[in-house]
């Protein structure tokens, strides 16, 4: 059974935009565009970097397409895949994945907005980290190229990448280590990386990403250990608001999200590429 789903459009867009802000760095800006965000990489051409993210359109159907041709000529003054991405709930006009679609945008993927609303499972599991002989938590430090490269070897056998990915995956996790409100948490059997995860707390809220078990230890619960440790980690400094993304597609995740004490917000998120 999936989670329940928080009706509330202005979580959904606060969440959207935090998680915006959270990529919003390394060179890259978002500009708020008045009616949406875009979060752009001057370095990177990846589509995941090149978003407008809470479109707030016109419902008229003259001023839609009108406001669609700008943002498309903006994407491609920049060199850029135009990219839309969708909000959970709220979003106007309310039919603004349809209109997309007619336009020509199609789906690259779903992902399922989720918001801690209990914080007592998450907690009470964190507790048990002590209680796990031969299990130990590392936070990557900046300058731990070695670990850093552990927490890229687990991602990239969590979510099958590629291997030549690993250095920039490094990379990115020393970076993620040394701006404020990051952490890189890394978690160990006897030794052996396991699972890894990345934490942001910024304006008061924190978005946890990159929770990866590798295949060989999946089913032993460190996803979920690993994810209450980061969630009490964020609480003890006292952030205000914790979520994630979870592809909507991936139910077991999602149920296991659950079972900390998260709920979906909305509907799934849709990413719209004009190819």
């Amino acid at each position: 059974m999936l989670p329940p789903v928080v009706a509330d459009p202005e979580l959904g867009r606060r969440l959207a935009v935090h998680e915006a802000i959270v990529h919003a760095r390394a060179g890259r800006e978002l500009r708020d565009l008045g009616d949406g965000f875009l979060l752009h990489d001057p370095g990177d051409a990846e589509p995941f970097w090149n978003r407008l993210v809470a479109p707030d359109w016109p419902l008229d159907d003259e001023a839609f397409d009108r406001r669609l041709d700008e943002v498309t000529t903006l994407f491609a003054t920049l060199g850029r895949l135009p990219h839309v991405r969708t909000l959970p709930q709220g979003a106007r006009p309310h039919d603004t994945e349809a209109r997309l679609g007619e336009a020509g945008f199609r789906p690259v993927g779903w992902d399922r907005a989720m918001v801690l609303t209990d914080t007592g499972p998450a907690l009470a599991l964190a507790r048990t980290m002590e209680k796990r002989p031969g299990v130990r938590l590392e936070h990557v430090i900046v300058g731990a190229t070695s670990r850093a490269m552990d927490v890229a070897r687990v991602l990239v056998e969590a979510f099958d990448v590629e291997t030549d990915r690993t250095p920039g995956l490094a990379a990115e996790s020393l970076a993620a280590a040394r701006r404020p409100g990051g952490a890189v948490l890394l978690l160990l059997e006897n030794d052996r990386p396991v699972a890894a995860a990345r934490r942001v707390t910024l304006d008061g809220a924190t978005y946890l990403s990159s929770i990866g078990t590798i295949p060989a230890a999946r089913g032993l619960g460190y996803g979920s250990l690993l994810t209450a440790v980061a969630i009490n980690e964020a609480l003890g400094e006292g952030t205000g608001l914790v979520h994630l993304l979870a592809e909507a597609a991936m139910e077991d995740a999602i149920r296991l999200y659950a079972r900390l004490g998260f709920e979906a917000v909305g509907e799934p998120i849709a990413d719209l590429l004009l190819r």
